[in-house]
């Protein structure tokens, strides 16, 4: 088999798999990057910046070229489910590249540092799983543009929730301060954007073209999409419900807390 050349395996899932690690490792080594945190912090610290970089680099390559390709194709006149484009299988390959070795690099974590998180574990694994199906199974037939360049948008909110953990890691002037407050609510409305009205819509966009309700379609577009785009429906709505307890929690201590004390006085 070549694999260079097979229609469910495209260039840029193995570009991911070989420049992401790459990217980390220089990372790593690149002392401008070590002096972004603390001088105390450890070398876990350092090793999640290094992957949040990564992240952020694959999170607006993902989100520019999904707008690109949303933007690009004449819908009114192409099918929004079968319309072939080169970008769709490049999307996905880049997408499950990059989630096969930040999964890798968890586990490593795990084994080296003893920390890792099961949300973001079980998120990869299915993501990785949905992508790998999608690929094998039915690239060929049935790329479906417009769900991938729409999943693609849900990256747009990731380069905002690593560049807050920079901010907070760097100490307690940011955790209190009005900053992290705005940051707080610029990453929930553009998490719920991308990726919970975003998926919403896929909905109303395939029911307005089928004739039916954005709740029905789902089920009239084929297994691949209605598999994918709810589970991650369902599981951006429980990330999206963590964020606004803490964007709640925040925003009471930081105006509302503080008041109370001071009239108490």
């Amino acid at each position: 088999m070549d694999i260079l050349n097979s229609p469910h395996i495209p260039p840029s899932l193995i570009g991911a798999l070989t420049l992401y690690p790459f990217l980390f490792i220089t990372l790593g080594r690149m002392q401008a990057v070590k002096n972004i945190l603390p001088p105390k912090a450890d070398t876990q610290k350092h090793y999640h910046l290094c992957n949040k970089i990564v992240a952020s680099v694959h999170s607006t390559i993902m989100t520019c070229t999904g707008l690109y390709l949303l933007l690009t194709v004449d819908w009114s006149k192409n099918d929004i489910s079968t319309y072939k484009t080169a970008l769709t299988p490049f999307l996905v390959g880049l997408e499950l590249g990059y989630l096969t070795q930040d999964t890798a690099f968890e586990f490593y974590q795990r084994a080296k540092f003893g920390v890792g998180s099961n949300l973001i574990l079980f998120h990869h694994v299915s993501v990785i799983l949905g992508s790998v199906y999608y690929l094998y199974a039915l690239t060929i037939d049935n790329p479906g543009p417009y769900f991938i360049g729409m999943l693609s948008l849900m990256n747009m909110s990731t380069p905002i929730l690593h560049f807050r953990w920079v901010l907070q890691s760097n100490g307690r002037t940011f955790v209190n301060s009005k900053l992290k407050r705005f940051i707080d609510t610029a990453l929930m409305i553009t998490y719920f954007w991308c990726r919970i009205f975003g998926n919403w819509w896929m909905g109303v966009a395939i029911g307005a073209k089928l004739g039916m309700t954005w709740y029905e379609a789902p089920f009239h577009i084929g297994k691949k999409f209605t598999i994918t785009t709810t589970t991650m429906f369902f599981m951006n709505v429980v990330w999206w419900l963590i964020l606004a307890k803490q964007w709640l929690r925040s925003v009471n201590s930081f105006y509302f807390t503080k008041q109370v004390a001071k009239k108490s006085e």
